[in-house]
């Protein structure tokens, strides 16, 4: 069905100054399909089949290599990816295991320390060994720039017995 088209009337132009037209609609007017333009059939067009452009063997060869230099570049990133990832995980587990030897080594030397009876060494050196303290003309102070070790160039004299009193009167 058709919708009915309307005829529109211009109707009081100068309605108080307006410049805008009222648009009334008159009753019982439709538009007829005599009055309605006519179209008339276009020919219809032939469907030639077009010659599609081909692509040259360059162009393929130069596609086939974009495509395997793109690919071939994928690979490698992911493959290069790859390997930091092990890398930082064999990182993580060596530092892992560094933590848990200084743990073990921190535990060692605590329990070394806290095994150490000074008393019971003292008693050991004197009684079982013979070891005693030294004289005071037995121990030789010296005044060292390193703090870590003392190189000896040479052996130590040993200390006679005889002060410097008993040397002046001999």
């Amino acid at each position: 069905m058709e919708a009915k088209k309307q005829h529109y009337q211009y109707n009081d132009y100068s309605t108080y100054g307006n410049t805008a037209r009222k648009l009334q609609v008159l009753p019982g007017y439709e538009e007829s399909e005599e009055s309605a333009p006519i179209r008339r059939p276009q020919r219809e067009k032939r469907n030639r089949p077009r010659r599609s452009p081909g692509i040259d063997l360059f162009s393929v060869f130069f596609l086939t290599l974009a495509i395997s230099v793109t690919v071939y570049t994928c690979i490698s990133y992911l493959k290069v990816q790859s390997e930091i990832t092990e890398q930082n995980k064999e990182i993580a587990s060596l530092e892992h295991s560094l933590v848990k030897l200084q743990n073990q080594n921190k535990d060692a030397l605590a329990k070394i320390n806290t095994s150490l009876d000074l008393n019971y060494i003292y008693e050991i050196a004197t009684k079982e060994l013979g070891m005693v303290y030294p004289d005071k003309n037995q121990v030789i102070t010296y005044k060292s720039n390193l703090s870590d070790y003392v190189r000896q160039y040479k052996e130590i004299p040993e200390v006679t017995d005889s002060t410097i009193l008993d040397k002046i009167l001999n």
